[in-house]
């Protein structure tokens, strides 16, 4: 982290590319340490955040905190092709892409001149690629028992037990972003997911010998039944902007800008959570 907040620092110029959560966080976290850097930010949507789970105001929320910030937006853009400038400017690397540009590879560039779909070329000293997670392959390694490989890109197949969905892995079990499971990978589902595991784990432990235990499964809702009217289910998320600024849904509701910058901390409550697993510190007696 200190390597990256240096290359920052020494940087003039920082493009994001990428307006998902990470993408904006960190295009208005730059922005809001180092006013002073041009920082811009390069999504293929109309608006960030995209997905079924947040509202229309809350993407345009977010997009208005950025543009007050100063980051630039340049939405409905897609990175099609680069050219980087080697360190010592004897050259120039071009490369290709196709509609979009490697996930988790060369994910951050120096001295890079990116093309977009429209053409438009912008120029960051550091260029940080936010696109998303491919698990890497070289993670698990186990032969299936089927036509269908335990493991693709979309990550490690589990049923929904967290098991992996392999007769011969019931005993292994993954959670996370390393799962295939079809959901955000947010830190909320995440941590849903290895409750469930390590619910079904101590079940299959505590089982008596020859027993089959019942195990958890997760739960998908697709939406609220009101008077046989599906609505749909939106999903709850607190974006953080900088240490001064947040924008926060809750279901179907954005809460007001005052109420989110209250909710928000410098640290985003780091030392709360420290203070709570005592760290830095040995826990006394009755505290």
């Amino acid at each position: 982290m200190d390597k990256q907040r240096a290359l920052i620092g020494n940087a003039q110029s920082v493009v994001v590319v990428g307006g998902g959560a990470v993408g904006t966080e960190l295009a208005a976290e730059i922005k809001s340490t180092f006013p002073q850097k041009d920082v811009a930010l390069i999504h293929s949507h109309s608006l960030p955040i995209p997905g079924p789970l947040f509202t229309s105001e809350f993407r345009r929320s977010v997009a208005d905190v950025l543009q007050l910030l100063g980051v630039q937006t340049l939405f409905g853009e897609r990175v099609v092709d680069e050219s980087s400038t080697s360190s010592d400017e004897a050259g120039t690397m071009a490369v290709k892409h196709g509609d979009i540009l490697p996930e988790l590879i060369d994910s951050v560039r120096r001295n890079t001149t990116l093309t977009t779909s429209s053409g438009l070329k912008v120029y960051g000293d550091v260029v940080f690629n936010c696109l998303g997670a491919k698990t890497k392959d070289s993670l698990i390694d186990l032969p299936s028992s089927s036509n269908e490989p335990v493991f693709s890109s979309h990550g490690i197949r589990v049923n929904e037990f967290m098991q992996v969905d392999d007769p011969s892995y019931s005993h292994v079990f993954a959670a996370g972003d390393v799962s295939s499971k079809d959901v955000l990978k947010f830190a909320g589902p995440a941590t849903g997911g290895g409750r469930i595991a390590a619910t079904n784990i101590a079940r299959l432990i505590r089982a008596p010998s020859g027993a089959v235990p019942v195990l958890e499964a997760t739960k998908r809702k697709v939406g609220n039944d009101k008077n046989g009217v599906v609505e749909p289910e939106y999903g709850s998320i607190k974006l953080v902007l900088g240490e001064r600024h947040g924008v926060i849904q809750k279901g179907a509701e954005v809460v007001p800008t005052e109420s989110a910058i209250r909710m928000m901390s410098p640290d985003i409550k780091l030392g709360k959570v420290m203070h709570s697993l005592y760290i830095g510190a040995f826990p006394t007696q009755g505290k």
